[in-house]
């Protein structure tokens, strides 16, 4: 995967950092490239999110209306728990979840919590669209169900609910663009109508 392809994430991320911030275009820039990187090779490298984290917490201490490192620990904490329970049910990868939390620590406590909502509404809506294009609603309705009656099942028995994989996948989402999309529309949402 050539570096190549990073340079328009990181020259967005600049133009976003001179119109609303520092700290949000260095957050622009890490999840433009995480978005490049899963349309292109469908993951997530631990090269970009782990720096990234650290360059979160270093800015939400250091610069200028940043949530302060404590703050932005916990906004990690929190990206990454919140997540981890969907990477455990095999409905969300790894690298999502540490995406999650990056997110969390460039935001901080106090609006993780916001940008992942827009992220899971934005991860719905784009989900639907990729099952209504490729007319899979019935096969997504049946995958619900067996989903739903294995997981019962599991807690009935007092056992890990563990989804298993569908007869028939409906079709696979780089969640890293649905993350980008959920928490930017948050961002300008709290700005504008917040």
């Amino acid at each position: 995967m050539s570096s190549i392809g990073f340079w328009p994430a990181w020259l967005f991320g600049a133009a976003v950092g001179w119109f609303a911030g520092w700290r949000l275009g260095l957050l622009a820039g890490f999840l433009l490239a995480a978005v490049y990187t899963d349309l292109v090779a469908r993951r997530i490298p631990n090269k970009l999110v782990f720096p990234g984290a650290v360059v979160g917490v270093l800015c939400s201490w250091l610069l200028p209306g940043g949530p302060g490192w404590l703050s932005a620990l916990q906004g990690l904490g929190i990206g990454l728990a919140a997540l981890l329970p969907l990477y455990l049910l095999r409905a969300m990868g790894a690298g999502d979840v540490k995406l999650m939390a990056m997110v969390g620590a460039f935001l901080g406590a106090g609006d993780i919590l916001g940008a992942m909502l827009g992220t899971l509404i934005a991860g719905g809506v784009m989900s639907l669209a990729v099952v209504l294009r490729r007319r899979a609603m019935l096969q997504l309705i049946d995958n619900l169900k067996v989903m739903m009656v294995s997981g019962f099942s599991s807690l009935v028995m007092g056992q890990v609910p563990a989804t298993e994989v569908p007869a028939a996948s409906v079709g696979k989402l780089p969640y890293a663009l649905a993350i980008a999309v959920g928490t930017f529309a948050y961002l300008v949402w709290q700005r504008y109508w917040g």
